[in-house]
Order: C-alpha cells, then structure tokens, then sequence
C-alpha cells in the first residue's frame, strides 16, 4: 500500500523517531498514551507537505490515512449549512473515520503552506489491534468525564425481553437478546454478539451481597434483575434497577471502578470481563470499529480538530 494519499504533497525526509514521538505527545489524543505506544505509532508515521490550496482530503472517498496538521492551516468544508472552517495544529483528520471504518466525511484544503503527519489507516489499526495499551488510551480520551459529575457508570437502556428468574443459565440466544442493550455493543453484528456472549459470565447476587468496589478492577456489569444502589466516593447514593449497564467507560479505558454497588434485592447480571473482552476485539477488527462507532455516536463526536 502506497503511504501517501493520490493528493499534491510532497513527501519530506524521513526524521528521527524520537522527534515524531515529542510531537505525538502534543497531541491531546495521544495524552494516556505511553511513550513505547508513541514509538510504534512513530514508526509508521511519515511527514508531508502541502502547498497553498492542495488537496487534503475528500470526501466520501475510503478514509485510508489518518493525518495530523504539525504547521499550517487545513479548511475543512462539511457540507452543511455551516460551511467551512479553519483549523490549526494539532488538528487531526480521518481518525473518526479509520477507527469506524467509514469514508471520509469532509473535504479539506491546504489554506496555507502546511506540514502533516500521515498515518496509513490499515497499519493503525493493525497497531491498535495488536496493542491493548494504545487502544485502551484512546478509549479513556475519548470518554474522559466532563464535570464535576462523579459517576462515570454509563446505564444501558430498557430491555424489550423481560429476565425471569429460574435455576438454570440463559442460553447463548438469551445473552445475546440482553448483551445487545449494552450501548457499547449497538453496532454489533449477531455474529460479533454471538463472540461476546461466549466470554460473558452469569452471576446470581443475594441481597446485601457487594457487586463491585471502587478502586476495583472494572468489568462491564449488565443488571438483568433486581436492583444495587451505588456509592460514589463523595458519599452520593442511587438506586438503580435492572436493566442497566455499568463499568463500560472504565472497562474500555483500563480503569477501576469509581463507584461502590450494593445489591439492595436480590438479582442477576452479566459480566464481561477486561482481558477477554479486549482479547476478542483484537481478534475481530470490525467489531472494535463497532465499539468505536459506538463511542462516537454516544459523545456527540470527538471535533475534528480534537
């Protein structure tokens, strides 16, 4: 695959990698990342430049690259009502679109003579795949807290099938009728559920009985019945009753739990587990662009200049 996209650029010498890594670090996407992330990230990386008025990017065309404006000015035209707009270092283009498998969803221009970073998309996702680290630091970017909200538990909602309580397990069908109410997951295929019901464990919960602390190891918790109250660290409490979600923002970004749950009536959940939940998206790239998609659409969109 050709590094640099068919676009009037010229391609600069390459640069040590360790002057790439200091400029990644000022990236604030790259903020959780670790310096050997950066290192692998450099190492695919090459820079461009662009003369006055050069094409950039187009779109609907497949999102091959990922680039990242180092000097210069980038106008980014998005076709809606609101026009264009200016963006200086260090704006990004193409991530959204990478991470989500989607074609590009702007056209750019150069506005001024400009300098970028150029990541080609397969061999980003290709790293992001074969290194949990990197994945999860971009996870805990893009759903980083906003506020002075201390719950971080994202609620999934209502289920349309009811649990009813029983002495054997639910099937593999049933996991799968709840596992889809997880927001993270509602772009999964049946099939990708089908992968994540086979790591999602069931678990009966007696009143009174703890399903998480804070500052525990997260997991994503799917409540199917009864009900906990939560207890966050500044003494805040709520009950919460099945259905719900919970642990998703801490799981995907590799943190603990914020919050202490309490089971106040007896219940059931299921839970996926940090390790073979990101063993299985490293296995199955189009279902980490679903979870990506998926975080996407519930912040809103990280800018394009984020």
């Amino acid at each position: 695959m050709s590094l640099i996209p068919p676009i009037h650029f010229e391609l600069l010498p390459p640069v040590p990698a360790i002057s790439l890594v200091r400029r990644l670090k000022e990236i604030p996407l790259f903020r959780f990342t670790s310096v050997d992330e950066l290192f692998r990230i450099a190492t695919i990386s090459r820079q461009v430049r662009y003369g006055v008025g050069a094409r950039v990017q187009e779109r609907g065309v497949p999102a091959e690259y990922i680039q990242v404006l180092v000097q210069g000015r980038f106008r980014v035209a998005n076709g809606r009502e609101d026009g264009s707009e200016v963006l200086a270092p260090p704006a990004i283009l193409g991530f959204q679109e990478v991470l989500k498998g989607t074609p590009i969803q702007d056209s750019a221009t150069a506005e001024t003579e400009s300098i970028a970073l150029v990541m080609p998309a397969e061999e980003f996702r290709t790293l992001l795949a074969a290194n949990i680290e990197l994945a999860q630091g971009l996870f805990r970017m893009l759903l980083e807290p906003s506020g002075t909200n201390d719950r971080i538990a994202s609620e999934g909602r209502a289920s349309s099938s009811r649990y009813e309580h029983r002495e054997t397990s639910l099937t593999t069908v049933e996991k799968v009728m709840y596992l889809q109410t997880v927001p993270i997951l509602s772009h999964a295929t049946a099939e990708e559920l089908y992968d994540v019901a086979a790591i999602a464990r069931e678990t009966p919960l007696a009143e009174g009985e703890s399903l998480f602390t804070s500052g525990a190891p997260a997991s994503i918790v799917l409540l199917l019945s009864g009900a906990i109250e939560l207890a966050s660290a500044a003494g805040r409490k709520e009950r919460v009753a099945a259905v719900a979600s919970f642990g998703v923002r801490e799981t995907l970004a590799g943190a603990s739990f914020a919050e202490t749950a309490r089971v106040v009536e007896s219940a059931r959940a299921l839970q996926i587990d940090r390790e073979p939940l990101f063993d299985l998206l490293a296995d199955r790239m189009d279902l980490l662009q679903g979870v990506f998609s998926a975080v996407f659409h519930r912040e809103g969109g990280a800018p394009v200049g984020y």
